[in-house]
């Protein structure tokens, strides 16, 4: 694995960030950000609108007071199936792809420790918990007609800006490699661009691909998670109000990986000066990180609980490896072959990207033994996100993170009703967009419905049933006209139903 000299960390970054597997940039503080906590069948069935409720594994994430209603000892495991579907629009022209895997959104255990009846203290738990806060599992393909550009467009365009490539005596290769091993220099060792002369002795650059008129494929395949291990103490006092905190240690992995490609718009045409070209991304993060929470659930009346609590920062540490490829089928190349293929550097970097606080205000109202309502709404600024480097310092990125993302507030709301041995359940949440209140773009929307079934005493069971939708987009590449970027964008419309199934021990 090669290591890029720190002397060129800075134009790197600076080079990565214009890429659509960019390193950091407002994209990458979203990702990191958002979280969508999955759950047991009961939690995942009502929303997750569980911070007043309790009495769910899964409250170890959200209110870690929720394990104060605890009397007994319980060992819980999830499972289940997700089929998550893209459907790409890009110029026009509607492609869809999906991917389906199965998935463990929740497991844990929870010991429950009597202590009086008549002194303030009743119980005290403690739980360990591993919850799915995030998945980042899709594959996407999209295809469109660009009638006014191709991406090398956009190389030819950051070529025909530096001036070190006009002056006869350097060598292009090298100069490439040294400060554009990513993008410039793989489409000069493919024949993707390369140097002309004029009449006048001239040099110019110029590719066999057209300005416009080529097929453009842009196919992304991503894998990957982001889950929170959360050891929990709470207590039960006077049966009435109940307290915990907790201590989150978070993992992340994820690895994308896109292949893109143009060809001509008349394939079979003997004009054509290039049959295909392809440029393939790899980005893969793995990071580690810890937080605490604390809250608290009151019952001012039998009928009524409220909960609070509130979520540090999650402090990651990154470790992130970078690399590119670019494959061409030309016609007429000097060195008379028709296949080429480069590949860039593996680039490796670390460092360290802290989230904001969260607050989250909860309510339940509670029909006896027959029923309930809940709601959570959660509070959170996303521009007070920011990435901490090691050698560079993100000066830029975290001034665009603190101008361009907003407050926001996500929404849950859940019910349940039991019939005798059967609890039926439905919820709904609304993540809101992190552009600030009352924009859309970035949302997330999610309906959910489910079944529980108490076995016995000891064992129960907890269905759900879960439909995500959001939409998103991206631009392909940049490539300015008059200072105006004529690139469509590539709008992204993905849904994500999951099936899961909980086993419940009570010990």
């Amino acid at each position: 694995m090669r290591r890029i000299p720190n002397k060129h960390t800075l134009l790197l970054i600076a080079l990565l960030a214009g890429s659509m597997l960019r390193a950091q940039g407002i994209d990458d503080a979203i990702l990191n950000t958002q979280t969508y906590y999955e759950g047991t069948g009961r939690s995942m069935a009502m929303g997750n609108a569980t911070g007043a409720l309790g009495g769910d594994i899964t409250a170890t994430c959200i209110n870690p007071a929720g394990l104060g209603l605890y009397r007994t000892q319980e060992i819980t495991f999830t499972t289940g199936l997700q089929h998550a579907i893209v459907n790409s629009n890009y110029y026009d022209n509607r492609q869809t792809d999906g991917r389906l895997r199965m998935t463990i959104p929740s497991t844990g255990v929870i010991l429950a420790t009597p202590f009086s009846n008549y002194e303030a203290i009743r119980y005290v738990q403690f739980g360990i918990g591993l919850t799915r806060t995030n998945d980042y599992n899709y594959k996407s393909s999209a295809l469109g007609l660009n009638p006014s550009s191709s991406m090398v467009d956009a190389f030819l365009q950051t070529v025909n800006g530096i001036d070190d490539l006009f002056n006869p005596n350097t060598n292009v290769g090298d100069y490439l490699y040294n400060y554009y091993p990513y993008s410039l220099s793989p489409a000069w060792e493919t024949y993707l661009i390369d140097q002309y002369t004029d009449s006048d002795g001239n040099i110019f650059y110029d590719s066999p691909v057209p300005p416009g008129n080529v097929n453009q494929s842009d196919n992304i395949t991503s894998k990957g998670r982001n889950e929170e291990w959360t050891f929990t103490v709470s207590s039960n006092l006077y049966d009435k109000l109940f307290v915990g905190a907790s201590m989150g240690l978070k993992h992340l992995k994820r690895v994308s990986k896109r292949e893109y490609t143009e060809t001509p718009a008349k394939e079979n045409d003997p004009s054509n000066l290039f049959d295909k070209w392809g440029y393939t991304e790899e980005l893969s993060d793995t990071a580690w990180g810890i937080n605490f929470k604390c809250g608290v659930i009151c019952y001012p009346f039998d009928w009524l609980r409220i909960g609070a609590a509130w979520h540090s920062r999650t402090r990651f540490t990154f470790g992130e490896t970078y690399s590119t490829a670019i494959g061409t089928n030309m016609n007429g190349c000097p060195d008379g072959e028709y296949y080429h293929r480069n590949l860039s550097p593996i680039f490796y970097q670390t460092y360290e990207f802290s989230t904001p606080h969260t607050f989250i205000g909860s309510m339940a109202i509670l029909f006896g033994q027959q029923g309930l309502f809940s709601a959570d709404v959660e509070y959170l600024n996303y521009g007070s996100s920011r990435f901490i480097g090691y050698e560079y310092p993100f000066t830029d990125e975290n001034k665009d993170i603190k101008d361009i993302l907003k407050p926001s507030c996500n929404i849950r709301l859940g019910t349940e009703w039991r019939v005798r041995q059967f609890f039926l359940r439905c919820g709904a949440a609304y993540y809101g967009s992190p552009y600030g209140f009352g924009k859309d773009y970035g949302s997330v929307k999610k309906v959910a419905c489910g079944v529980g079934y108490a076995a016995n005493e000891v064992i129960s069971w907890d269905f759900a049933y879960e439909l995500t939708e959001a939409t998103t987009a991206y631009i392909p590449y940049r490539y300015y006209v008059n200072g105006e970027n004529i690139v469509n964008d590539l709008v992204q419309h993905k849904w994500r139903n999951k099936v899961v199934v909980t086993l419940k021990f009570k010990l």
